[in-house]
């Protein structure tokens, strides 16, 4: 039997309901509100507020709980965050409003996070506090975290930019590595070298849109204005910490800011992609006692001639043997950290495989080796114990699938926003 509804008639009928009635008990909001005390905010804020001064204020807990609606699910803008909530009677019901109360202006969050929550670091605060819940509930292991890094396009076109001379960024450990490398050269009966001269400025371009942001070389012909976010996640992909760089900062250079905090949860495995396979990182990591699980990287040379496999360096008496079992000595230990081994030019001229093994004119092989390369060795060693190969495999399930998420789900693919601040807040 055809039934026809009548939308004016039920769209003008009365009906006497709570709003938590309205609201089904199996809402994913109702889960979050029912394992979330959402009441700390107050003592993180408190003293951004006036106690005697002024008309009331919005609810702090309120402008909090917004921008978590529009990531929760997946909202493009806070304008269009503020016309769903209007009209959403769940969205109602988790930010406190009724049915008559006005939702406050899309442009009011914005205010309230330059002037009062910036400085404070309110959102980070926010998610500290959470991540301690899930780690006091047994929800999150950080025994084993994944780290990497993805580039998310800045909000910038790629025509409207300046070059620049910008200083030069210190690799990680660089202080370190100068004294190390003058005790290596002191132990081989150089001479110390001198304080290193100053950093010579390099040029960038520097986008008049989005300064903040940097020139990222996406594939062989793509160019554009991005960001670096590196992200660490636990073995059940719950995101443990972040840090946003511009997109021109190389993976192992942002490593530093992303360890610091990682180390209070006391991580006994990290595992990371080729881009952190660097000595720097490896001793780092390694001193620390955490366990480094990398991947295999293979050696750089050139095409056609020896590969570097087939060079074997000699701990003992401190050279290098050449397959035809010739010695390269050591000469000296440079300011880049690499100890340079050279052969004997008038063994190398009569040699059967001089044509595979150099191209120098002088017939001399050089070949260097980082003082920290050790380190190295030791994560090619555990490399292949039992069971990290496997563990090195989680990474597509944790961490790409977590960045995968982000990207299909919460707007990650792009920047809307311009600025680092701005941009850490769509982290968060």
């Amino acid at each position: 039997m055809l039934h026809k509804e009548k939308p004016d008639y039920n769209r003008n009928q009365y009906g006497f309901y709570t709003l938590d009635q309205i609201v089904p008990d199996e809402h994913f909001l109702r889960q979050v509100e029912a394992v979330i005390d959402f009441d700390f905010i107050y003592d993180l804020v408190e003293d951004t507020y006036s106690s005697d001064n002024g008309r009331p204020s919005l609810d702090p807990v309120m402008l909090v709980k917004i921008p978590l609606i529009q990531c929760f699910y997946g909202i493009r803008s806070m304008r269009q965050t503020i016309k769903d909530i209007e009209v959403n009677t769940a969205y109602r019901w988790f930010l406190g409003l009724t049915l008559d109360d006005k939702v406050p202006h899309f442009t009011t969050y914005g205010k309230n996070y330059s002037r009062r929550f910036q400085e404070k670091g309110l959102i980070e605060s926010i998610f500290t506090h959470i991540l301690g819940l899930c780690i006091n509930t047994g929800l999150i292991d950080p025994t084993e975290i994944f780290i990497d890094g993805t580039h998310i396009k800045a909000a910038a076109n790629t025509r409207k930019f300046i070059n620049r001379e910008v200083e030069k960024q210190a690799k990680f450990m660089s202080e370190q590595l100068e004294i190390e490398i003058n005790r290596d050269r002191e132990k081989h009966g150089k001479k110390p070298l001198g304080p290193a001269k100053e950093l010579e400025p390099v040029a960038k371009k520097i986008s008049t849109t989005d300064p903040e942001s940097g020139w990222f070389h996406k594939g062989d012909h793509k160019e554009v204005f991005a960001y670096s976010a590196q992200v660490a996640c636990d073995k059940y992909g719950w995101a443990l910490a972040y840090s946003v760089e511009a997109g021109n900062i190389h993976d192992s250079q942002a490593f530093p800011a992303l360890f610091a905090k990682l180390e209070p949860l006391k991580p006994q495995f990290i595992i990371a992609d080729s881009g952190y396979n660097i000595p720097s990182i490896a001793k780092f990591l390694i001193d620390k006692e955490i366990t480094p699980v990398l991947p295999y990287t293979r050696p750089r040379g050139k095409k056609d001639l020896l590969r570097p496999k087939e060079l074997i360096y000699d701990e003992h008496f401190d050279c290098v043997i050449c397959p035809e079992h010739q010695a390269l000595t050591y000469r000296t230990t440079t300011r880049e950290g690499y100890r340079e081994y050279k052969s004997d030019p008038a063994i190398c001229a009569n040699c059967s495989l001089l044509s595979v093994c150099t191209t120098s004119k002088n017939r001399q092989k050089v070949v260097t080796r980082h003082i920290w390369k050790d380190y190295l060795e030791q994560c090619e060693d555990i490399r292949h114990q039992r069971g990290m190969k496997e563990l090195y495999q989680h990474r597509k399930e944790t961490i790409e699938r977590l960045f995968g998420t982000a990207k299909e789900y919460h707007n990650l693919r792009y920047t809307r926003e311009k600025g680092k601040s701005k941009w850490k807040i769509r982290l968060d």
